[in-house]
């Protein structure tokens, strides 16, 4: 039982610790559009989608600099720096008022 209850509280911790090792980039976008957020350190890639009311979260994202760009003609690449257990906030464009999309919530 004991065995059990450590092993427990050593998953527990450790699942507590690797969501403080990470960072997210959120901020607002063209309502639907494609964001690509690239590692420029490792080169590792994430993409997501703003939602309806052109807010985005890119989580889970590893310390360090990265490039996130807005798909679309005439959208400039960004960098922004992500630190552990932060939110950095970086909007591509005003959110938008008038919702094009379907939810996808």
């Amino acid at each position: 039982m004991k065995k059990l209850i450590f092993a427990a509280l050593f998953a527990l911790t450790n699942s507590t610790l690797a969501a403080d090792n990470t960072g997210s980039i959120a901020g607002a976008a063209d309502a639907g559009a494609q964001i690509v957020v690239t590692n420029l350190a490792t080169g590792e890639i994430t993409g997501i989608m703003a939602k309806c009311d052109g807010s985005y979260r890119a989580e889970g994202l590893k310390p360090g600099r990265y490039q996130i760009i807005e798909g679309g003609p005439h959208h400039a690449a960004r960098e922004v720096g992500v630190s552990a257990g932060k939110e950095s906030q970086v909007d591509l464009a005003p959110a938008s008022k008038a919702s094009k999309c379907k939810p996808h919530d």
